[in-house]
């Protein structure tokens, strides 16, 4: 287990640093297209599901998600190795834990932490759907908003950077 949580930290420092080397200039497919919004097509060249999104003002990438029917807008982490929810969101898209679930040492930009392991029945990217995805849950003061990592990501046939937009594809 420490050796997941030390990946998770280095990913997550990894991470932390795609949205300055993108709002820099740092253009990995070597074209450039500004987006201005999020947006969801119905199928790509290749015939795959694709969601785009467009870097905001500060750098990052936020997907407008949709987790077991709620929406939420999600902070895309590169460097986070599971999607991070605060707690009142699991809450709120019916992941009920108890204070023994918090078992699991975390360690985030802000120190180390306990969280809760769980599963997002149902996530929803556009047209991209997902099931049964990893996540871990931590209490509201560790994290103010939730995270879209790789355990999502990771579930796709590919995601990269053309100019200043993310293009997910299922």
């Amino acid at each position: 287990m420490s050796r997941y949580i030390v990946i998770l930290i280095v990913l997550m420092v990894i991470g932390s640093l795609v949205p300055y080397l993108a709002e820099n200039g740092l253009n990995i497919l070597g074209d450039r297209q500004p987006a201005d919004t999020a947006r969801a097509d119905a199928s790509d060249d290749t015939g795959g599901r694709t969601y785009r999104i467009a870097r905001n003002r500060q750098g990052h990438f936020v997907a407008d998600a949709s987790l077991n029917g709620r929406s939420v807008d999600m902070l895309v982490d590169t460097g986070a190795t599971v999607t991070a929810l605060p707690e009142s969101l699991a809450e709120d898209i019916g992941i009920f834990l108890i204070p023994a679930d918090f078992k699991y040492q975390i360690q985030t930009a802000n120190g180390s932490v306990h969280g809760a392991r769980a599963v997002i029945d149902n996530l929803r990217l556009g047209a991209i759907r997902l099931r049964n995805v990893d996540a871990i849950v931590l209490k509201d003061q560790s994290l103010r908003e939730p995270l879209l990592g790789m355990s999502v990501l990771n579930q796709l046939q590919r995601f990269d950077i053309t100019g200043s937009t993310l293009v997910l594809v299922q």
